[in-house]
């Protein structure tokens, strides 16, 4: 029993390792992505547009752009500079974000700041499924 115990503690201790929080299906064709339990992400890219979408993790509820106090998106790759913009309230629960360049394998990252104060983020490694055409 101790040896289980030594084992499943070590695994949880390895870098990388990580949980799903559940298997959450995009609804605009886009990537999901993961951070904490607070949201759920969901990021588009299309004609140069990074779209972010923000829901409530637990209930599945939207969570009004215009609401958030701040939410900003990075994008970084090897061998590159990081890009960042300001993600602009685009209605509902979108955020969009203009002039960014992702490439497949380079990780996008949005921060945000929930109406309640709470900062949050949701990361995902970009990949042509994040692209709508």
């Amino acid at each position: 029993m101790k040896t289980l115990l030594v084992l499943v503690a070590a695994l949880l201790l390895q870098p990388g390792f990580a949980f799903a929080h559940g298997d959450d299906k995009p609804k605009h064709g886009g990537i999901m992505g993961r951070g904490d339990d607070t949201v759920t992400v969901e990021f588009v890219y299309q004609n140069g547009i990074v779209t972010v979408y923000v829901e409530d993790h637990d209930s599945a509820t939207p969570i009004p752009a215009e609401k958030l106090k701040g939410a900003w998106l990075s994008v970084q790759g090897s061998g590159r500079l990081a890009q960042q913009a300001k993600l602009i309230p685009a209605g509902a629960n979108k955020l969009t974000a203009e002039g960014l360049a992702p490439r497949v394998g380079d990780r996008l990252s949005a921060r945000l700041i929930l109406p309640n104060g709470m900062e949050t983020w949701s990361i995902v490694t970009f990949r042509e499924a994040a692209s709508r055409r």
